[in-house]
């Protein structure tokens, strides 16, 4: 008898980041997400920014933060303008912004290392203040029968 497997998605959440009117070349960083002790398959983000007469390099970043005991977190840029230690964060992917409006792109989460918390990171690379910013996230589980 074959194994069937299916997944479910999990209701889209309230925004886990607001990225309000984010200035141009600086970090902004979420607050904790306990995935539970049951971690899901998979994650997937929905990131949502609104941008006016964007420049080059036309994109947010979006990263994550992990962390095994919701204390230590893996390090790296939370806040501010510096990218110093921007290659210590988690690369998710970015959205780009290359015309003035409402820009949304979906992520899966998979290919990070599993942890039970995570911090969502967005990097506005677009060259002006963002108008607005949010992601959200619904989990995908699964089923074997």
């Amino acid at each position: 008898m074959a194994t069937t497997f299916t997944q479910a998605q999990g209701a889209r959440s309230s925004a886990i980041l607001t990225m309000s009117t984010l200035a141009s070349a600086t970090y902004i960083a979420g607050s904790a997400i306990d995935l539970g002790a049951t971690i899901p398959m998979d994650v997937t983000f929905e990131c949502t920014v609104t941008v006016t007469s964007p420049v080059a390099p036309n994109n947010v970043a979006i990263f994550a933060q992990l962390s095994l005991d919701n204390t230590n977190f893996s390090t790296g840029p939370t806040s501010s303008n510096s990218a110093t230690d921007e290659l210590d964060l988690h690369y998710i992917g970015s959205i780009p912004c290359y015309s003035t409006g409402t820009h949304t792109k979906f992520f899966s989460l998979s290919g990070l290392p599993v942890a039970r918390y995570l911090k969502p990171i967005a990097r506005n690379n677009t060259g002006v203040a963002l108008t607005s910013g949010f992601i959200y996230k619904a989990d995908i589980t699964g089923v074997g029968t």
